[in-house]
């Protein structure tokens, strides 16, 4: 490098720091003057590392944040699941406690909300309930076992399935059963619409028209 520079001449080494320096004021321009490296298929600066690393921080904190807050929000809605399962508790030792629908104290204005499922509060039928409740044939109802009714729409079996940690081992066993039973009647009942469809149309395949009839009956004249 260095016996190159000395080879030049004046005129030439002044024409290479002018290009040099027009290098630089270019750079200067489009925000360049940093060395970049490459980081994956990118590159970056130093001045965009270290703002790329700032943001990632950001966005770590606020996660953090974030999670924070339903943290405490989770405990908070636990404490006074827990506040309310004791004073149950307390109220059924000493004789004083009157559920009004099963799994009452979970519920806040007439509705239970537990893992995303809302279930329907009925004081007057001592009822919970899951979906849609205008066609009595969609709906499965269950008998609890301290008392009351779960009624659920077949449609909403899926929801069933994601709250079912909310009832007792005992309903649990109940729910499932009553969901086995139901199972097995609407298969059952499936059948029996098959075999009395086939029926019918063995019926009509068998039915002979008028001029068949008519026919037949001058033959055997």
């Amino acid at each position: 490098m260095v016996s190159n520079v000395a080879d030049l001449s004046r005129h030439e080494l002044l024409l290479c720091i002018q290009d040099r320096k027009n290098e630089i004021v270019e750079k200067l321009k489009n925000g360049e003057t940093e060395e970049r490296f490459a980081i994956g298929g990118a590159s970056f600066t130093n001045s965009e590392w270290e703002k790329l690393l700032k943001k990632v921080d950001k966005n770590i904190e606020a996660v953090k944040k974030q999670q924070e807050e339903e943290k405490e929000e989770r405990l908070e809605s636990l404490y006074k699941a827990d506040i309310i399962k004791r004073s149950c508790l307390i109220e059924k030792l000493n004789g004083t406690y009157k559920e009004t629908v099963p799994y009452g104290y979970l519920a806040q204005d007439g509705v239970i909300n537990y893992n995303g499922v809302q279930f329907v509060c009925d004081e007057r039928s001592d009822t919970i309930s899951l979906g849609n409740m205008s066609d009595p044939k969609d709906v499965l109802v269950i008998r609890l076992s301290g008392g009351g009714r779960l009624m659920v729409n077949r449609n909403n079996l899926g929801e069933l399935s994601q709250a079912i940690t909310m009832f007792s081992p005992e309903d649990i066993n109940l729910i499932m059963r009553a969901i086995a039973d139901d199972q097995k009647a609407q298969d059952a009942l499936r059948e029996i619409e098959e075999d009395v469809n086939g029926i019918g149309d063995d019926a009509e395949d068998n039915v002979l028209s008028q001029d068949q009839l008519e026919l037949l009956v001058y033959s055997r004249e």
